[in-house]
């Protein structure tokens, strides 16, 4: 016994000193100010991640506890960090939620504006990038944010330049970008690129002298410097000059320019200048007879677009012309149906798309005809193979597919039609009428919730508000949203109806609006009337796919059937029916 109490006697020895070190860290952590922790963090980051996340910590904490909510929003600016762009969109979208109505200089501006080039860069979805740089300059305007609204307006060019082909509209934008950058050394870096994308713009137009010009002054103002930036955009001079050389049929002087750029676009995996590289090498030894050459340059352009997960820029759909072309002049007819399919699919996703240039794509190409080329090649194709037992065989799985798909439809029908039924009587019922969970206590102990019992009861109260009060229906509901309605943490509320309600927010969410939207569209007759996305409205949801993808997953029928059966149901039932 006597050991046993030496033995904890040492140990409280040796921990305490730890303890009391660690705690007296964190004190003096919250003596310091915003900016010193904020310091304390940028130099901590790339060295002590452990303790840099302590660091941010403590400085969230203190913001949270002085109610300081532009500190919160830049608590949240430097988890962006670290964070990959994907794993940065929650943070801005907080930034966003907290700063709309407690707006500074910087937010929410700042979030919009990063937000757009993740949908940019990372996703190229030009609609939502667009809508994100708009927000990001109206908060800029209103808060006299000069700076940031300068690098907005430049984004918008980039569009109109690279995806709107409304390179005129975009030049104006990049002059007036040019004139703000160019008598101030703090914006070196932002006057040399804008110099740069007025090149391009110029190669664009056609206007290939001004494009030189532009490219020499950039590169004399690039060379003159010694930072590791300005000594980047010598290269990306270099380049665009190459590309400027090749439209002015120089392929010699292109090719030469471009070798000696496109290391510097290797190092700094600029993915969009690499793919701008091997495409305007491979175009010039193509261009100068040297298609062996030319080949594996292509080829390398359409496996970095591969990668992309989005259309690729206009200019890069010659890459499939040149391929299908070359394979065609050696008679590969599977390497030519090859390209010739990707260079009709990426015009298909033109034509479908309006944010893109379809009048463009109807000027450049004749679809019916390449469609016309792709069909000869795949007869020819078949005959190669033995057409004719192809034909044999092609036809025979076809009659047995199409008798599977008409069994499975006449399944399907039946299936839905019991489905249906059921339904009706389980709403009659209430049986999907979702149960009020919170009035019945699990056997699990709601203390092993970490959630404070006061806080247990005053959540579920206020879930029966938002249930009984038709809440669960306004578009945008989130757990956040909910959260901070209800004046509660996200945590608490997501792990009480987890608990209580035995399933996600998601879920919770969605099993409201779907025994809500049942129930609705058996009393109101005139909402049947409606068309799906206006009935996903009603009912809280963005867009028809997401309310129809929900309501099948809880009651096993697409909402158009539903509505369909219930016209057919109310028809039966009429007295001129009978």
């Amino acid at each position: 016994m006597y050991r046993f109490f030496i033995y904890c006697f040492l140990l409280q020895f040796l921990f305490t000193p730890t303890s009391l070190k660690a705690q007296h860290s964190t004190d003096s952590l919250q003596q310091k100010s915003y900016k010193e922790l904020q310091n304390l963090f940028l130099e901590n980051r790339n060295v002590d991640s452990i303790k840099a996340k302590k660091i941010l910590k403590v400085y969230m904490e203190k913001a949270k506890k002085n109610l300081d909510t532009l500190k919160i929003a830049q608590a949240f600016r430097l988890y962006c960090l670290d964070k990959s762009e994907e794993n940065k969109q929650p943070y801005l979208d907080s930034i966003i939620a907290i700063t709309k109505n407690k707006q500074n200089k910087n937010y929410p501006a700042f979030a919009y504006h990063r937000k757009a080039q993740f949908f940019l860069h990372q996703q190229r979805n030009i609609e939502k990038t667009l809508n994100n740089l708009n927000q990001a300059r109206k908060y800029a305007k209103l808060n006299n944010n000069i700076s940031l609204l300068y690098k907005i307006e430049h984004n918008i060019g980039i569009i109109k330049s690279e995806h709107l082909n409304e390179k005129q509209e975009a030049l104006a934008i990049f002059k007036e970008c040019e004139k703000f950058y160019k008598d101030n050394d703090r914006y070196i870096y932002r006057y040399l690129f804008t110099l740069h994308v007025i090149a391009e713009t110029y190669i664009g137009l056609k206007k290939y002298d001004s494009a030189s010009y532009y490219n020499n002054l950039g590169y004399n103002k690039a060379v003159n410097g010694t930072d590791a930036e300005q000594n980047k955009m010598k290269a990306y001079f270099i380049l665009c000059e190459g590309i400027n050389q090749h439209t002015k049929e120089k392929y010699t002087a292109s090719i030469d320019s471009i070798n000696k750029a496109i290391p510097t676009m290797i190092e700094y995996n600029d993915i969009s200048n690499i793919i701008d590289s091997n495409f305007y090498l491979g175009k010039s030894y193509y261009d100068l007879g040297n298609k062996e050459k030319a080949i594996p340059f292509l080829k390398k352009t359409d496996s970095i677009l591969e990668t992309l997960n989005s259309i690729p820029q206009y200019k890069h759909v010659k890459t499939y012309e040149y391929l299908k072309n070359y394979y065609k002049e050696i008679n590969d007819l599977s390497n030519q149906n090859k390209y010739l399919n990707k260079l009709n699919t990426v015009l298909d996703n033109y034509l479908n798309d309006q944010i893109f240039i379809s009048r463009k794509v109807k000027e450049d190409y004749d679809i019916p005809l390449l469609i016309e080329e792709q069909q000869v090649i795949i007869k020819k194709l078949n005959k190669n193979n033995d057409t004719y037992i192809s034909g044999l065989l092609i036809s025979g799985i076809l009659l047995l597919i199409s008798g599977g798909l008409i069994y499975y439809q006449y399944r399907k029908r039946r299936l839905y039609k019991i489905r249906f039924e059921q339904l009706i009587i389980d709403s009659k019922s209430n049986i999907h009428t979702p149960s009020h969970s919170n009035q019945k206590v699990k056997s699990k102990k709601s203390s092993d919730l970490k959630v404070p019992e006061k806080h247990v009861t005053y959540i579920l109260n206020k879930l029966d508000e938002f249930e009984k009060n038709h809440d669960f229906l306004n578009i945008g509901v989130s757990s956040q949203s909910l959260a901070d309605d209800i004046e509660t943490n996200v945590k608490y509320l997501s792990r009480v109806i987890n608990h209580y309600k035995n399933k996600s927010f998601t879920s919770y969410l969605n099993e409201l609006r779907i025994t809500y939207a049942v129930k609705e569209l058996q009393e109101n007759v005139m909402l049947q009337k409606f068309t799906i996305k206006a009935i996903a409205n009603e009912f809280g949801y963005n867009s028809a796919e997401t309310f129809s993808n929900a309501f099948y997953k809880q009651v096993k029928i697409k909402p158009s059937y539903f509505i369909k059966e219930l016209r057919k149901t109310k028809s039966d039932k009429s007295p001129l029916s009978m």
